[in-house]
């Protein structure tokens, strides 16, 4: 009879406990979503906590206990962009054996219909990105060393050197941003042909371009 009071207990606190840690990382996904909203509308120079606060209806004290600044908050935002990245990848694992343009090809048809699927978020993680010089969190990292394994093997070159890749890797990112951001301010007017032949002829020519370039130069 004790043990089944002490084992009832220990499941009833283990199951408390749990449900707090689920609240506290709802909590916590709220303020960062109501923080992005605030940002892709009025930018993140205009983000402050008080007003994070009300637009959850918390008191400020609440987003402190979860943040310990606003820049802790805006790095949280992009960082939380990167694991939706790293959650999509896992859960459509890439063929290893699959040749290199076709992973490339799916690695930026996910990031656009990422940014279709949420603009708001998108915008928010893009421009504290760009803007700003934090650190890269360990997400943000992990999907830079991804992208930087796939175009040191897209652009076939066992002489390229790392400045060649970093260089590279540079100019893809900010055309994939520039044409996502782009998109998403013109979607509306496009039917769905339309989007998908703009979103195809900039991943073919994206693709193509390391090609060259990588060709121009050996």
């Amino acid at each position: 009879m004790i043990d089944y009071f002490v084992n009832s207990v220990y499941f009833i606190n283990m199951g408390s406990a749990e449900r707090k840690e689920r609240e506290k990382a709802e909590l916590r996904r709220k303020i960062i979503t109501a923080a992005s909203e605030i940002v892709s509308r009025e930018g993140h120079g205009q983000l402050t906590i008080r007003a994070v606060a009300a637009a959850i209806e918390y008191s400020p004290r609440t987003i402190y206990l979860h943040f310990e600044d606003k820049d802790d908050l805006l790095r949280a935002i992009v960082e939380a962009g990167f694991e939706r990245t790293l959650e999509a990848r896992r859960a459509t694992p890439h063929d290893p054996s699959l040749p290199v343009e076709e992973r490339v090809r799916r690695r930026l048809q996910e990031h656009i219909d990422a940014a279709l699927s949420d603009p708001n978020f998108y915008r928010a993680v893009v421009e504290i990105a760009v803007t700003t010089r934090y650190a890269p969190g360990a997400a943000q990292q992990a999907v830079i060393a991804e992208a930087r394994e796939d175009l040191r093997e897209l652009s076939s070159g066992v002489h390229d050197t790392a400045e060649a890749v970093e260089a590279d890797m540079m100019i893809v990112f900010a055309g994939l941003r520039g044409f996502t951001r782009s998109l998403l301010t013109i979607t509306d007017q496009l039917t769905d042909a339309q989007r998908e032949h703009l979103i195809e002829n900039f991943i073919a020519y994206t693709i193509a371009g390391v090609r060259r370039e990588r060709a121009h130069h050996t």
